[in-house]
């Protein structure tokens, strides 16, 4: 397909618009430049760039031309806002008057884009992110220069940010470590290659194991025999590998690797379960989701960081940053892009971060005291629990340890350089030595000034605790309906950018209705 630009703007026709026919209140709805579909049309369609799509077409006349892509992109954000399905979206968008004046829809007779064009476009841009060197994901730029627009707009300076993370889980069913290996199994070899298999024994092995309902062999079966299928299971799969070549890497290959060991004779064991990686394989139907614990809550999904602008009056606080990664990601992996990212989109530098104690880390408290693009990092806690001693060291080298228990001041022993030891007892009467490195002296040194910050400024984070309810106030029990990183990056992007258009609808709507106080 070639690219083709939309207009910038959609020509209404007098004759031909919806609202021409339409009674006088609900004309005056429609046209009404504080509803939210004109809003949306103002804030968002008109503001996304669809030359950021240009590397998905040919250039020149080759192909037909695409059919406006920005309206495939608004759509999107619609679904999300709306919380619908592709079939419920497209019969709104066809037949709905709101929904197609939303979308640059005015004429009865403007025509929307077919539903194969709307997931050619996606499949388009999942091939290129994939593909791409640098595995650049075009919605996310198109999410960014809308944001950029806006704030630009607004005038919204964005020197102060707030930033928090969402376990999400993926829409997928919980397997037992049996049937993951029995899924992925079953899915990745073909009767026709079990057939194909030389060896009887080998075989009828692999033809018992497609037959099997895994989950009914999990309900009836005991720990030793369950552990006796997961090694029988393992030796067909190894089998099958095997003829297969090794230079071929599949999502059985992964799972085979990630749940048994083989030894140097090439004898195969089921790997410890506490040995398994939180990264492995959680369902072949999602290969990109991983597991998390996290507050007594157990995740098979992903990790979803939002960036928000904070503290600044009259001024709306919009989502400048949006990161998708395996539950299993540390919250501290994503300050440093969210920052840099946040730079981009506002065009500023940033002067403060507000967060919470699990973005803490060596590495971003460097990034904060960097001299030319250092920032404030406010948290409101340390991650792990408070020490009982409190270490202090002073210009001389020595070491000050304050016991919080029982306010006793100790001078430490030095056993070596970066360590140092001092006499403990305890409830019983037993002496012991407690030791402390540099690590720890660190780390209560981060205490103190963390609990030097004012609490009405550590408390600001929690703010940002209203952005991720609304993010998440569509899915149930906290899962998506998408499996795959791709699809649920798409949906946060979608979602956060719904979430920003109604900031700045509500924010329009009370400036105007301050306007009419005072006039």
């Amino acid at each position: 397909m070639a690219f083709k630009k939309s207009k910038q703007k959609s020509q209404p026709d007098l004759f031909a618009t919806a609202s021409f026919s339409l009674p006088e209140r609900e004309r005056r709805y429609m046209e009404d430049e504080l509803s939210w579909h004109n809003e949306f049309y103002r804030n968002v369609l008109l503001n996304i760039d669809e030359e950021i799509l240009r590397p998905l077409f040919v250039d020149g006349n080759m192909g037909a031309p695409t059919k406006q892509l920005r309206i495939l992109i608004a759509m999107r954000m619609l679904k999300e806002g709306r919380g619908c399905s592709d079939e419920q979206l497209y019969e709104n968008v066809r037949f709905n008057l709101v929904w197609r004046q939303a979308v640059g829809l005015f004429n009865i007779n403007d025509e929307c884009p077919s539903i194969d064009s709307y997931y050619m476009l996606f499949r388009r841009i999942a091939e290129y992110e994939q593909n791409n060197s640098e595995h650049v994901n075009l919605y996310k730029k198109i999410y960014q220069d809308l944001t950029a627009k806006q704030i630009k707009k607004y005038k919204i300076a964005g020197r102060t940010i707030r930033m928090d993370s969402k376990l999400i889980g993926s829409n997928i069913a919980w397997f037992s470590r049996y049937e993951i290996i029995h899924e992925t199994f079953r899915k990745q070899v073909p009767e026709q290659e079990a057939m194909r298999i030389s060896d009887q024994l080998y075989r009828q092995k692999a033809l018992d194991f497609l037959a099997e309902d895994a989950s009914k062999t999990v309900y009836r079966s005991d720990d030793e025999t369950l552990g006796q299928r997961l090694l029988d299971l393992g030796v067909v799969i190894s089998h099958i590998l095997a003829m297969r070549g090794e230079g071929e890497v599949s999502l059985l290959h992964r799972v085979f690797h990630e749940q048994y060991d083989v030894d140097k004779d090439g004898n195969i064991t089921v790997r410890d379960k506490k040995l398994v990686s939180a990264t492995s394989v959680q369902n072949p139907n999602d290969p990109d989701a991983a597991y998390r614990s996290k507050g007594g809550k157990k995740v098979k999904g992903y990790s979803t960081n939002i960036t928000e602008t904070c503290d600044e009056e009259d001024k709306p606080s919009l989502i400048t940053d949006v990161q998708v990664k395996p539950a299993n990601a540390a919250d501290n992996g994503f300050l440093k892009d969210a920052v840099e990212d946040t730079k981009k989109v506002t065009d500023n530098s940033i002067d403060k971060v507000i967060v919470d104690g699990a973005y803490q880390s060596k590495e971003n408290r460097e990034l904060a005291s960097d001299e030319e693009n250092g920032f404030e990092l406010v948290a409101n806690g340390l991650q792990g629990k408070p020490s009982r001693f409190d270490l202090e060291l002073r210009e001389d080298g020595s070491l000050e340890v304050t016991d919080k228990q029982t306010a006793e001041f100790i001078t430490a022993t030095k056993v070596k350089d970066g360590q140092w030891k001092i006499a403990v007892e305890s409830p019983k009467g037993k002496k012991s030595y407690r030791y402390f490195d540099n690590e720890a002296i660190e780390r209560s040194q981060n205490r103190r000034r963390m609990e030097t910050i004012p609490w009405e400024e550590r408390k600001k984070r929690n703010n940002v605790e209203a952005t991720i309810f609304q993010y998440c106030f569509l899915t149930r029990n906290n899962k998506t309906r998408y499996r795959g990183l791709f699809k649920q990056t798409l949906q946060a992007l979608a979602r956060c950018a719904w979430i920003n258009m109604r900031r700045l609808f509500l924010f329009d709507v009370n400036a105007a209705n301050l306007a009419l106080q005072k006039a």
